[in-house]
């Protein structure tokens, strides 16, 4: 199956996807560049969705306006993609925001659902899933199969970094779910980091160990 990655590669996103990557980049910069990479995935996500017009009055007279009516949802992967909802909160401001808590247990070889919340109107938004790496793709498609179980069908996934393997697995059990990411074809090691990746990205965005 053929699977809808868009790859934004504005120079400014490709500035700070440099800044993620580097090593030397401290907890305060980090933090903006994953700032600035979210926003310009939101926008990107987004770009399609329908407005209604309407007529609004300025100082100095009429103006046609333009409003996004459909509900939108940004939703976490926890932990790290808690980092990213801030920004897509603040660019969203209308929209309501969810939490998953999943991960892949690789004692038992499956993932583990620890926490769950979901707005009312799940089922009619489009929902933009946060997760700021895409590495083996077990966890993203844990996410995605149980956002489906409540009626979601409009599924964005929203991330910095994704390896092709990843991206795979999700083009096999997920092939209508659209992908926003900001590089793609990282390696998935076998410890889960990408490579060459970003290092650890809650040690790095939190600043701690």
């Amino acid at each position: 199956m053929t699977l809808h990655v868009h790859t934004v590669d504005h120079p400014l996103a490709q500035q700070a996807l440099g800044q993620i990557r580097n090593r030397d980049t401290p907890s305060p910069m980090f933090r903006a560049a994953v700032a600035t990479l979210t926003r310009q995935l939101v926008y990107a996500a987004t770009a399609d969705l329908p407005t209604v017009a309407s007529t609004i009055q300025t100082p100095f007279g009429e103006a046609e306006a333009h409003t996004v009516e459909a509900p939108i949802a940004p939703i976490a992967i926890l932990r790290s993609g808690a980092a990213m909802l801030e920004t897509a909160i603040d660019t969203l401001p209308d929209g309501q925001a969810g939490h998953f808590g999943v991960y892949h247990d690789k004692r038992v070889g499956a993932t583990v659902e620890y926490y769950l919340k979901l707005p009312d109107a799940v089922a009619d938004s489009r929902v933009l899933l946060l997760d700021p790496a895409i590495g083996t793709g077990k966890t993203a498609i844990a996410t995605i199969s149980r956002l489906q179980e409540f009626g979601v069908t409009d599924i964005s996934f929203l991330t910095l970094i994704a390896s092709t393997v990843g991206l795979d697995l999700i083009a096999e059990h997920a092939p209508d779910v659209r992908v926003f990411a900001v590089a793609v074809g990282d390696e998935a090691g076998p410890n889960g980091y990408l490579r060459p990746g970003m290092g650890d990205f809650g040690d790095r965005y939190y600043g701690s160990k």
